[in-house]
């Protein structure tokens, strides 16, 4: 008697694991139908220094800075080694108009990097926001040409962005001119670009 009675419970579990089996299937298929219409890749900053919010066409002001001054930082930090692998990695994050107005002198100044032998660091200092898509990151940029310090000055970059799918696209970007950075800071920044 004892035999019979562990038989049965043996096939009520395997029944009951046939069921839970089943039911985990359907339900893992539910799920693949339902994220196959609305895939979402989220670009995050590689290191968080401060809570943010990412919407589909809108990012809260961390977001932006960290997300800005990481790409910038990258894009001007390189070496003859790693200028094209910049150049193309910083091209992705620009809208095709920007990439379009902006990939051949992103891409010449890496050839400029490689063919000089020059080594550059860009440390940001301060972001300053004009309006919801503008901003300008101020900071030092440092230059080595085979070792040897050739400049250490200060410069500027004016970006407009735009929030895409969650992701920060860059509309235009453009170095500041020595006497813009001159300029009082009452003065209203220029439009990017300018």
């Amino acid at each position: 008697m004892r035999v019979g009675a562990y038989i049965e419970q043996l096939d009520q579990h395997m029944w009951l694991t046939r069921i839970l089996t089943i039911t985990v299937l359907v339900l893992a298929v539910l799920v693949l139908i339902l994220t196959r219409q609305s895939i979402i890749i989220h670009v995050a900053p590689p290191e968080f220094r401060t809570a943010y919010d990412v919407g589909i066409s809108t990012a809260s002001r961390s977001y932006i800075e960290q997300m800005s001054s990481f790409l910038v930082v990258n894009a001007l930090t390189v070496n003859p080694e790693s200028a094209e692998f910049s150049a193309r990695s910083f091209l992705k994050f620009l809208t095709p108009e920007a990439r379009g107005k902006l990939q051949s002198a992103v891409l010449g100044d890496a050839e400029w990097v490689k063919n000089n032998n020059i080594s550059q660091a860009f440390y940001s200092r301060t972001i300053d926001h004009y309006g919801s898509n503008k901003l300008r990151i101020t900071g030092t940029l440092v230059q080595w040409m085979a070792g040897r310090l050739v400049t250490n000055r200060d410069v500027a970059i004016d970006l407009q962005i735009q929030i895409n799918n969650y992701a920060l696209q860059i509309k235009d970007f453009a170095y500041v001119s020595e006497e813009t950075l001159r300029r009082p800071s009452s003065a209203p920044a220029p439009a990017a670009g300018q």
